[in-house]
Order: C-alpha cells, then sequence, then structure tokens
C-alpha cells in the first residue's frame, strides 16, 4: 500500500514539475542568451547553441543542435544576416516560436553586430520580450518588467560611452568588428582590418606609422587568442594591447553588460593615459 502511494505521490509531482517547468528556450550566440536570460529570469530554461570557442561566422549545426532546436519551444537568434545556418533551420522548426532580435533594425555596411550599438542592443531587447510575451501569456508582465528594468540599464550605460571625450581615435590592432559602436558614439577610428582578410605587409606598415607619429600608447583587440597581426604591431610599436570585447564568443559566466562596462573601462584608460 504505501509503494503505490509512492509511486502515485511521485507521479503528481512529476505532472507538477512539467507543468511548471516554463518555457525551453534555444539562443543561437552569447548576446541574444544573455539578452534572454535577463528577461525570462527562472521563468524558463535558457541554452546557448554556440558554445564558447566557437566561430558564429563559419558555424554550422550538429545533429544533436539541430534535435535541441527542434524540442525547444522558442528559438532566438541574432539576426539573418549573422547567423545565415539559423535562416535556413527556421523553416523547418514548425512546432517552434522563432524570434529575430533584429527585426526592424536597419542593417548598414553588411555589418550585423547591432548589439555593440546599446541603443540598438535595447530594441533587440524588446523584440525578444515580445515574443516571450507571445509565446507565455501568462508571464507577460513579468517579462515586460524584467526588459523594462534590463533597458534602463542598457540606456545608462549608453549615455556612459556617449560622454567619453573624441580627443583621440581609437586603433584596432586586431579584426575589426566595431562599426556599429564607433558610429553610435561618434569615435574616428584607425582598423589594422579592411575587411575579414589579414591586413597586407602595406596595410600593417601604415597602422604602425600611425600608432608611431601619434604616440598611441594603446591598441585594442578582441576578446580571446591576441592575433599575430595584432602582436606584431605591439610589438613594433610599443603599444599595450587592451581588450575591446565585441560579446561574439564567450564564457557564459560573465554577462553583456559587464562586458560592456570592461569596455567603457578600456576606452577611459586609452583616453585619459
Amino acid at each position: 500500500m504505501k509503494l503505490k502511494l509512492l509511486i502515485i505521490l511521485s507521479f503528481l509531482l512529476a505532472i507538477q514539475s512539467q507543468s511548471h517547468a516554463g518555457l525551453k528556450i534555444s539562443c543561437s550566440m552569447f548576446p541574444v542568451y544573455d539578452f534572454t536570460r535577463e528577461i525570462a529570469g527562472s521563468l524558463a530554461e535558457v541554452s546557448l547553441v554556440m558554445k564558447p570557442g566557437t566561430e558564429p561566422h563559419e558555424f554550422e549545426p550538429s545533429a544533436g543542435d539541430v534535435r535541441a532546436l527542434h524540442d525547444a519551444d522558442v528559438f532566438v537568434f541574432t539576426g539573418r544576416m549573422m547567423e545565415h545556418w539559423a535562416d535556413r533551420i527556421a523553416d523547418t522548426l514548425t512546432d517552434t516560436l522563432i524570434i529575430d532580435a533584429s527585426d526592424g533594425i536597419t542593417i548598414t555596411d553588411n555589418d550585423p553586430h547591432i548589439w555593440l550599438d546599446l541603443e540598438r542592443a535595447q530594441t533587440m531587447v524588446m523584440n525578444i520580450c515580445r515574443g516571450l510575451c507571445s509565446a507565455d501569456h501568462d508571464n507577460a508582465e513579468t517579462y515586460t518588467r524584467n526588459a523594462e528594468a534590463y533597458c534602463n540599464k542598457l540606456a545608462e550605460l549608453d549615455g556612459e560611452f556617449s560622454a567619453l571625450p573624441h580627443t583621440k581615435a581609437l586603433v584596432f590592432a586586431g579584426e575589426f568588428s566595431a562599426q556599429y559602436f564607433v558610429r553610435r558614439y561618434g569615435f574616428g577610428y584607425v582598423s589594422a582590418y579592411e575587411g575579414e582578410n589579414e591586413p597586407g605587409i602595406r596595410r600593417m606598415a601604415e597602422v604602425i606609422r600611425y600608432v608611431r607619429e601619434n604616440g598611441v600608447r594603446y591598441v585594442f583587440a578582441d576578446y580571446g587568442a591576441v592575433p599575430q597581426v595584432t602582436r606584431s604591431i605591439a610589438e613594433q610599436t610599443g603599444a599595450e594591447i587592451l581588450t575591446f570585447c565585441t560579446a561574439h564568443n564567450v564564457p557564459e559566466n560573465t554577462s553583456f553588460l559587464q562586458l560592456m562596462k570592461d569596455n567603457l573601462d578600456s576606452l577611459k584608460r586609452f583616453l585619459n593615459d
């Protein structure tokens, strides 16, 4: 008798657990993953498709990734220009709500890194919020409240970036993905990379000459392994390498806000030293 009661109780608890499990949400890459975590809080299970160490422009989902996307209630991705694979797979996810976080945002210069403009980042957050409200009406008020609170934090940080002086051109000695950032906040810049290909000898010489002639003490490179191009420029000029993180591909135990605050600190050091 006791065994039967235990079995029944376990069954009822399992049903209750499933009914309160919340949405299962898969996110393509880190910025939208972190935005979604902030909006959903404890109401959803949020997972990241592209793990740290993955090159987003070359990513192709594995069979396991595809299965997980089909099992998800919601799939959030950055945009069709950033994630071509997501564009292809979205049409096959017949039982999954698809949220394109770039909806309504004009993509310029074929550059998909829209989240580095924190005004556009707020639009992305609200796009995700509207999708989650559609998928889970019962918790729409909570999603909206969380999204608005997070947008306030982004707006505050946006103001801090906007207040920085434009006394120096930023020097990017690594791959350049900050077009939206420099445009939003009014910075001039010098970049070793023109497009995705590594710079040739002539371009390298031009950047090295600029750094020397202008007494530039720091050059920027993205988070992760420092490219040989960046090391070469730093070694030949004596400049120190600072991190400017584009939040492409970072550990899950950090946050987008923290990465952007770190970028703010790096910029202040560059501008003030």
